[in-house]
């Protein structure tokens, strides 16, 4: 039987209008809701972001021209405001900038086009078969091969052809999802490519290649940095047989927009986007210090489910981010990549890198 491409199928119903949250997830009945709810805004809180968004177009320039010479002049204030959280509005512009992604698009005109049009993939049908599984209750992806469920497959479709020694793996569609959330087809395939190429950092394919190798060296790099600064958890993690693997994966192979806070997730994407990877090992380590005192006191079944359920308090950006850039750990992650490298018999992934980078000029 012949496989149908997702443009040969017909939208399904449109999705029965239900009252949404200021991201565009449907409102949940109570009040955890794992896209956090927002309270309504007073006159002074809508000033103040005013003056906030002002404050970034004069940063950025139209449509991006001041960004790369603001960046040079001073680049303490640009961590620091990015830090502080990117004005939803600007948001997806300036995940470009930050990413190296807006140039890699200008670089390749027509790229996307001919990946999506003239391309076929391998892992088509698997695409189709997740694609309802990401961000199921956001109203862009509601509706079955609507818009956004199309764009999420041509987006997804088109890396798979473009790097096939990767191809298609599930993880993958939370990030793609979320980058459509704030940008193009277009825009958010290259803003992919640039995070699993390594335009900027250290290149994430790794975390979805055969063998999850990446994943592998973060969830050693994270065990041995939470034993480093929670000795006790780590004691009572290692007398209840509990290993990252088991809560912390998911962390990377989505950077927390599978199962977490949608406004959360949002904050740490914006640092994730300027300074790397090493904020996730920072979200981590800061959320065990946060339940630190609860968690010493678990047994391991009821440690398994806590580990996936932080409370309330823990999924406040303004608490937990603030707890995260207090920790250092970007000189010890590179001690512990060179000792996992060691231990498994691999080069440097310098090596790596800059093949990746003459790959992308």
């Amino acid at each position: 039987m012949e496989k149908k491409k997702i443009d040969e199928y017909e939208p399904g119903p449109p999705p029965s209008p239900r009252p949404l949250d200021r991201f565009g997830f449907v409102k949940q009945e109570v009040n955890n809701s794992p896209h956090g709810l927002t309270k309504g805004r007073s006159a002074y809180e809508f000033e103040r972001e005013e003056r906030r968004v002002r404050k970034w177009r004069k940063m950025i320039g139209v449509g991006g021209s001041d960004w790369k010479h603001y960046v040079r002049r001073k680049p303490h204030v640009v961590k620091r405001r990015i830090r502080k959280g990117i004005p939803d509005c600007l948001r997806g512009l300036v995940w470009q900038l930050i990413s190296g992604s807006r140039d890699l698009l200008l670089m390749n005109p027509g790229v996307y086009e001919q990946l999506v049009i003239y391309e076929t993939s391998a892992s088509e049908l698997d695409i189709i078969r997740d694609i309802s599984r990401t961000f199921p209750s956001h109203v862009f992806f509601q509706q079955r091969h609507g818009p956004g469920q199309r764009s999420l497959y041509n987006v997804l479709k088109a890396y798979s052809v473009y790097d096939r020694d990767v191809g298609y793996v599930q993880g993958m569609g939370f990030l793609a999802g979320l980058l459509l959330l704030y940008m193009s087809e277009e825009d958010a395939f290259w803003l992919l490519v640039a995070l699993l190429k390594g335009a900027v950092h250290a290149p994430m394919e790794g975390l979805y290649q055969v063998g999850l190798p990446l994943v592998q060296q973060y969830l050693f790099q994270f065990d041995c940095l939470m034993k480093e600064h929670m000795p006790k958890l780590g004691e009572h993690f290692t007398q209840e047989i509990i290993n990252p693997s088991m809560y912390a994966s998911q962390w990377f192979i989505t950077v927390f927009s599978y199962s977490f806070p949608f406004h959360l997730a949002l904050r740490i994407w914006d640092v994730f986007l300027y300074e790397g990877v090493k904020i996730v090992f920072k979200v981590g380590l800061a959320l065990l210090k946060y339940c630190h005192d609860d968690l010493v006191k678990l047994p391991f079944e009821k440690l398994v489910h806590a580990l996936r359920n932080f409370p309330e308090g823990a999924m406040d950006p303004d608490t937990v981010l603030p707890m995260a850039n207090s920790i250092k750990v970007s000189r010890r992650l590179e001690e512990l990549k060179q000792e996992y490298d060691k231990k498994n018999g691999k080069l440097s992934h310098s090596t790596e890198i800059n093949r990746n980078q003459e790959q992308l000029q």
